[in-house]
């Protein structure tokens, strides 16, 4: 007959003692609920305590873990037609977080697999769906899509911020707080790292915000603290680069850094720059003082000068200059009367010259450390000079003595 069942009678010995309407009720629900992917033996057992129950009960849920999530499957009982699947209600726990889950209503086609995707790609993505409007197989499908699209975004923003943190100086620290703070879909957020240089502590605060469209984060300043004084500063970065953590530390202590620097036409400059204690903004930070290339400032001119042993070495001469344009108090060996010492120097272009002090802190004039040529060269100009200096006065002398015998 035409409106006859297609059911196996071997599938439903078991249900002999109920009615027609009930093991066709039951063979329905299973056959859509296993094409779903949902077949454990519990479910078909509460399936059918819920189908040959003869209750007035016109909602019923049944609880299932399959696949890694919590399942809530509700089914309503129409009138002449039993129960009817018509909500799927799936949860995950987050890993590492007590009590805490990501969630999702599905509409009666979604499949388990379809589902469990979902969810994990929603512990990694930030989602702005509301999890109680429920969706159906082709919107769970192309959100999916979407997140898939934003956990590769999220994956690559991770990279570029922790990319530049390490060129920023600030190491690995806090890659995992940047990460669980990315996840977290935070409008803005803080991270707190420290670092130490010659002995001493920086506490600095790094400052993220997510853009206007939520899509990417973007570091754009960090605030950094001398721990042991009175001494606090806010660093902005451009484009991501900027100040970075070692050189902010060497403004702070009063050094000069040299920085490629943007104005606000976009176009970049060349400065040395340093911290001027003297003037703050409206904000309370303390000035930057540049010092362009019209201020002719060349540390090379006095290092040139210097009788520094192994500077002829290769690389030896680049790398103290780019140490000093870092704003690192550098220390050399250089040679004073036939004996090594050990000197520090520091870029000084506010004074257009470079600071030179001894292990005890305790400045050096830079002529007792001069190559020997240059010396030499020194004292014939010297002599040079006290000969001019003697050839003029003794003229002098003798047109007053021509004055007094007139």
């Amino acid at each position: 007959m035409d409106d006859e069942l297609n059911i196996d009678p071997r599938e439903t010995d078991y249900l002999d003692h109920i009615d027609m309407y009930q093991a066709i009720n039951f063979y329905e629900l299973r056959t859509q609920l296993a094409d779903l992917g949902f077949n454990e033996d519990l479910l078909l057992n509460e399936l059918r305590s819920m189908v040959t129950a003869n209750t007035e009960k016109l909602l019923h849920d049944i609880y299932i873990q399959q696949g890694g999530a919590d399942f809530a499957l509700s089914f309503k009982k129409e009138k002449n037609s039993g129960y009817q699947l018509y909500c799927i209600d799936a949860s995950m726990d987050i890993p590492g977080k007590v009590n805490n889950q990501v969630m999702q209503y599905f509409q009666p086609d979604v499949p388990v697999s379809t589902a469990t995707e979902l969810l994990r790609l929603s512990l990694f993505v930030r989602n702005d769906h509301d999890p109680f409007m429920p969706l159906n197989l082709q919107e769970s499908q192309a959100y999916i899509h979407l997140l898939k699209t934003n956990h590769v975004m999220n994956d690559q923003n991770l990279s570029y911020l922790q990319k530049q943190l390490l060129n920023l100086g600030f190491g690995e620290k806090v890659n995992d707080e940047l990460e669980k703070n990315i996840k977290s879909g935070k409008k803005e957020f803080t991270l707190a790292t420290e670092q130490e240089y010659n002995k001493q502590s920086v506490d600095y605060t790094l400052h993220y915000k997510a853009g206007d469209q939520n899509d990417m984060y973007f570091f754009n300043k960090y605030d950094a603290s001398l721990r042991d004084k009175d001494m606090q500063q806010t660093f902005y970065l451009n484009k991501g680069s900027g100040i970075t953590a070692k050189e902010a530390y060497n403004l702070m202590e009063g050094r000069a850094v040299h920085k490629q620097l943007e104005n606000l036409e976009g176009e970049k400059y060349n400065a040395w720059i340093i911290i001027d204690k003297e003037n703050k903004t409206e904000n309370g930070n303390f000035k930057l003082r540049p010092f362009t290339d019209g201020w002719n400032y060349k540390p090379e001119r006095a290092i040139d000068k210097l009788d520094i042993v192994g500077i002829n070495e290769e690389g030896a001469r680049d790398k103290l200059m780019k140490s000093l344009e870092k704003g690192n108090r550098h220390q050399v060996t250089a040679m004073k009367d036939g004996k090594e010492v050990k000197l520090y120097l520091e870029a000084n272009p506010a004074e257009h010259r470079v600071n030179l002090t001894n292990w005890k802190g305790e400045a050096q004039q830079l002529e007792h450390y001069k190559k020997p040529e240059l010396k030499a060269e020194n004292k014939k100009d010297q002599k040079q000079a006290q000969a001019q200096e003697d050839a003029q006065a003794k003229k002098q002398s003798r047109k007053r003595g021509a004055k007094m015998s007139v």
